[in-house]
């Protein structure tokens, strides 16, 4: 049985990205076909990358699919799970881009983003997505990065609690980086 992964990058980047070649070896080691989502960043909302990794992944799936997202591209995933009913989803990092999340968003993130993906968070409730999870799913967030971004440890805190069939994993130590070396060590556990 033919194993995919569908690989969605954090914001701004793609896995092509330094940061994310290890994860790539890694899988390919592991016999998994490996889908590297490209994703259009510049004057798109994070529902127009969804929309972009569905039109991907409807092209692409096998018989077995697997979907882990890191940061924004973890969003994505979490987004689109009810449609791709993948095996197993793997949230890394998961932004606090949601509705949920818009009134405690620092002034800063919200000219960050822009306003109109600022707009679109508002589109999109974190409790609902996760309450109608039909798969297994894991989320895991960095040590370090929970005490830097409060909004993103709630999030991926909440999202692991309200899914049916979840894992939360708190990677020791970890910053917001994928290629930080305790959160390869959690991510190679979990895949």
């Amino acid at each position: 049985m033919i194993k995919t992964i569908f690989l969605i990058p954090g914001f701004k980047t793609q896995i092509a990205d330094a940061q994310y070649q290890w994860l790539v070896s890694y899988l390919q080691s592991k016999k998994y076909v490996v889908k590297p989502v490209s994703i259009t960043w510049n004057y798109k909302t994070v529902t127009q990358n969804a929309e972009e990794f569905l039109h991907f992944y409807d092209n692409n799936k096998s018989t077995q699919n697997y979907i882990l997202g890191f940061s924004y591209g973890a969003v994505i995933a979490l987004m689109t799970e009810n449609i791709t009913n993948p095996k197993e989803i793997i949230l890394c990092s998961l932004s606090p881009d949601f509705k949920e999340d818009t009134k405690n968003m620092p002034k800063w993130l919200q000219s960050y983003i822009g306003n109109k993906r600022y707009a679109d968070t508002k589109t999109r409730s974190a409790h609902k997505l996760a309450k109608s999870i039909e798969t297994n799913l894991v989320a895991m967030y960095g040590e370090k990065e929970g005490n830097d971004y409060p909004l993103l440890k709630k999030r991926s805190e909440e999202t692991a609690n309200l899914a049916t069939s979840s894992e939360l994993i708190i990677v020791k130590n970890a910053p917001h980086d994928i290629s930080f070396p305790s959160y390869q060590t959690a991510i190679k556990q979990v895949v």
